[in-house]
């Protein structure tokens, strides 16, 4: 029984020891009733689940590569759900997943409402990667949920559509960018420095051959 017990804690103290991914979020939502003012969105063509509730169009966007590396701290993602209801309260999770490693949560979204073909309802999130997001390629996958029930409604990922595959992604941390100082002399002081140099050089040389 201690032996058992001891293990468990190890295992336990092993699980909180492991640094635990760090992101922020903002939400943006448009209305049934507000004017499409946004640029259209790509139409999905294929998502691994859907019910009364399916994902209609999807835009991403990453931005913040402050070392040039082509990986990115910052998403933007916004797309466009439909109900064959009159409406229908959902909520979404956003997670990220590198190949052999265990789906990370990025986001759990409020609480907002599709009404049916409408595409003034779309739902957006721009999201900071702070901390532990090591420099890799990423899925995204998205899912609703009911907000009564909580079932699941649909699901998308990049298993799907292309754009939400292999997203070059790292966090902000190690997104700084790397400074080098590089200490150079010119002038004719830096030419008698060589010439010091040099003669040195030469002086050792004769003497070791002396």
């Amino acid at each position: 029984m201690r032996v058992l017990l001891s293990a468990l804690l190890l295992v336990s103290a092993a699980s909180f020891s492991v640094e635990q991914p760090i992101s922020s979020t903002t939400e943006q939502r448009g209305t049934d009733h507000a004017e499409v003012t946004s640029k259209p969105m790509p139409v999905v063509r294929a998502q691994s689940y859907s019910t009364d509730v399916w994902f209609q169009r999807i835009e991403l966007e990453l931005s913040g590569d402050h070392n040039a590396n082509g990986f990115y701290h910052q998403l933007y993602l916004r797309f466009d759900a439909d109900t064959n209801r009159s409406s229908k309260a959902v909520w979404a999770e956003f997670s990220l997943n590198r190949a052999g490693r265990p789906e990370q949560l990025l986001h759990i979204s409020s609480i907002f409402t599709l009404y049916r073909q409408s595409r003034n309802d779309w739902f957006a999130i721009d999201t900071l990667l702070e901390e532990n997001y090591p420099t890799d390629y990423y899925d995204l996958t998205i899912r609703l949920y009911d907000a009564s029930t909580g079932w699941l409604l649909a699901e998308i990922s990049g298993y799907d559509e292309v754009i939400l595959a292999d997203l070059p992604l790292e966090d902000y941390r190690r997104d700084q960018q790397v400074v080098t100082v590089v200490e150079s002399y010119g002038g004719s002081l830096g030419i008698l420095a060589l010439l010091g140099l040099s003669l040195l050089l030469w002086r050792r040389q004769a003497i070791r051959h002396q």
